[in-house]
């Protein structure tokens, strides 16, 4: 690992495996705004490091030791809570492209998630993504993401065939409470625009983009826009189709 510089996003790498928590460290320290400042082998070492060490985003691996991923993730997002703020950010990796890790990932407080073999490139913009306020899946990730929320919707609907989007029950009495500007936001961030995007999109401040999405995130008592997409899709405010993935 190396020295943290002034300025730079501070990073730490959470794997059981030592080869990848270095090969991960030297993708992220090759670029000059990244600086690895510690890595963890289990999720309750990690949880130890980022008292010590403050980092700003967690490269966050599922299966590991001690403590798996998603209970280190449900802890840190817990403790932001508490603390009333919103770093460190979680960016889950992992190998296994399964409906089930995405959707616990994401329930856990998780900002992003990639699979493992991901490219350096969008791992490296994924991290500055999740620093910045946004988040993001993987984009085969997101498929399946979406298509187990519209299972979900079937079976509540209980009909095999896809329902018009009608909005959850679940969620019809949080919606109400959304104005009608944050509703658009709602809708933009689940069709995959970043803060920068709706910033241009509305021509306000991206400033004023983060107000509104701290404030959705609120009033939906959610703690990541990636899970406040999830919820527009359950909740039929948008429909599969109509979202695209950005990364930038």
């Amino acid at each position: 690992m190396t020295g943290p510089d002034a300025g730079s996003i501070r990073i730490l790498v959470a794997d059981d495996q030592g080869v990848i928590r270095m090969g991960l460290a030297m993708i992220l320290d090759h670029e000059p705004d990244l600086t690895t400042v510690a890595q963890a082998g289990d999720g309750e070492e990690a949880l130890r490091l980022i008292e010590q060490y403050d980092p700003d985003v967690v490269l966050m691996d599922i299966r590991m030791p001690v403590m798996d991923g998603l209970v280190a993730t449900e802890r840190i997002t817990t403790a932001n809570k508490a603390a009333g703020r919103s770093r460190p950010a979680v960016l889950v990796l992992t190998t296994f492209d399964d409906e089930a890790y995405v959707l616990s990932a994401v329930r856990a407080g998780a900002s992003g998630f990639l699979l493992k073999d991901t490219d350096p490139d969008l791992l490296v913009s994924a991290v500055r993504a999740v620093h910045r306020g946004d988040s993001l899946v993987d984009p085969a990730s997101t498929r399946v993401l979406l298509e187990r929320c519209m299972e979900l919707e079937r079976q509540v609907g209980g009909t095999a065939e896809p329902a018009p989007a009608q909005p959850d029950g679940r969620w019809i009495g949080l919606l109400g409470q959304l104005s009608e500007r944050e509703r658009e936001i709602l809708v933009w961030m689940a069709r995959g625009l970043s803060n920068r995007d709706l910033a241009t999109k509305l021509f306000v401040s991206e400033t004023t983009v983060k107000t509104h999405v701290s404030s959705v995130l609120s009033k939906l008592g959610l703690s990541s826009r990636v899970q406040a997409v999830v919820v527009a899709y359950e909740a039929g405010v948008v429909r599969p189709g109509e979202a695209e993935v950005r990364w930038d």
